[in-house]
């Protein structure tokens, strides 16, 4: 989502000093790619781009295409084959090895604009949610370039027999957590659709206002997750030490509970060194639905900690204790808060999205599906 929200961010400024934007989007990907489909870029008709749709080798043609459909205010698709064998400039010197098909529109900062409004819905969206872009068609009087269907019903497809196949694909694209493209065949015209599934935001509580926060909040910020910091007393750091947290101040008990209830992909860390902190908050952790819980330190700190909670009558199942994750992180050498961080927060990511955090090279085959 950090992506979108930088595109948006940039739209509003680009709108308020006159200036005309394209939205690059990549709808369609065949082979290998650095950028994978929902890549997005967003160009000014001066040439400042924000984004990117793949490793550096195509974003300058496409700044180029981008201002020629700002000229003509026409939605375009384009494709780039960076294939070795392909018979176009974009099959030499690049190591992609793929073909990519990329959807060029005319974007505005209006409400009114289609492709602003969806854009901010997936912004302001909680949960799973899905957004298919029709981005090719043989009968513009059936759907046409950049047309969108979010999965809230919300959207500017207006064919109704369209609208009902585009939104049962759409759930089942959400309910594999995998983005797909259907091809659709209406009044024997094709057209050509790209459903696109996005998790949640990540969201991280922190038991633990101490000094490896810091590291911990600039990473998580530069990679758009949310974070949020708990503490049972008054840290020793400075609040302006904590520039990065969406909670300048930080956030109490009931607080705590209610992220802890309410809000999907939650990750519980402890940073917090304190034995009868941990302690006291893990069984409460533990008890709800948060999936992800690490906890910094020994592993012998945290046996103990729950060889007393069972004295204590805490009855944990099998499932709960699962979700513990401890030692926290990845084993990279980590040593510095810095390095400690950028473990933790790669377990994190590698867990939410279903990953070993396996070394590439280990792979055989396809990195993407």
């Amino acid at each position: 989502m950090k992506e979108i929200k930088t595109i948006v961010e940039n739209l509003k400024i680009a709108s308020s000093q006159g200036i005309k934007t394209a939205l690059a989007s990549v709808v369609n990907v065949y082979g290998s790619s650095y950028r994978r489909t929902g890549a997005r870029m967003l160009i000014r008709e001066d040439g400042f781009w924000f984004g990117s749709v793949s490793g550096g080798c195509l974003e300058g043609d496409v700044i180029t295409k981008a201002k020629e459909v700002i000229k003509s205010g026409l939605t375009t698709l384009y494709t780039y084959d960076t294939r070795q064998n392909a018979k176009n400039a974009f099959g030499m010197g690049y190591g992609c090895n793929g073909l990519l098909e990329i959807l060029i529109e005319p974007i505005v900062f209006d409400k009114n604009n289609d492709s602003y409004s969806i854009l901010n819905s997936l912004l302001s969206w909680q949960g799973y949610q899905g957004l298919s872009t029709v981005f090719y068609s043989e009968d513009n009087q059936i759907a046409s370039l950049g047309q969108r269907y979010h999965s809230n019903g919300k959207g500017s497809i207006d064919n109704g027999e369209l609208v009902n196949l585009v939104s049962q694909d759409l759930k089942k694209a959400i309910d594999a957590n995998e983005s797909a493209n259907t091809n659709y065949k209406l009044n024997g015209k094709k057209v050509k659709v790209f459903h696109e599934v996005f998790q949640p935001n990540l969201n991280i509580l922190i038991y633990g206002a101490v000094f490896h926060v810091v590291p911990f909040l600039r990473i998580a910020n530069e990679l758009g997750y949310n974070v949020h910091v708990t503490d049972s007393f008054e840290p020793i750091q400075p609040i302006w030490n904590f520039p990065n947290a969406d909670e300048i101040s930080l956030i109490d008990g009931d607080e705590v509970s209610k992220l802890i209830e309410r809000t999907p992909n939650l990750a519980v860390v402890f940073l917090t060194h304190n034995f009868f902190y941990i302690k006291e908050e893990l069984p409460k952790v533990l008890k709800a639905d948060a999936p992800y819980i690490g906890i910094l330190g020994s592993r012998k700190k945290t046996q103990k900690i729950l060889r007393e909670a069972e004295v204590n009558e805490h009855n944990f199942t099998d499932a709960e204790l699962a979700k513990i994750h401890y030692p926290i992180g990845l084993d990279i050498g980590a040593n510095t808060p810095e390095e400690i961080a950028l473990s933790i927060i790669a377990e994190i990511r590698a867990f939410f999205s279903n990953k070993t955090g396996e070394p590439l090279k280990k792979f055989e085959g396809a990195i993407h599906n």
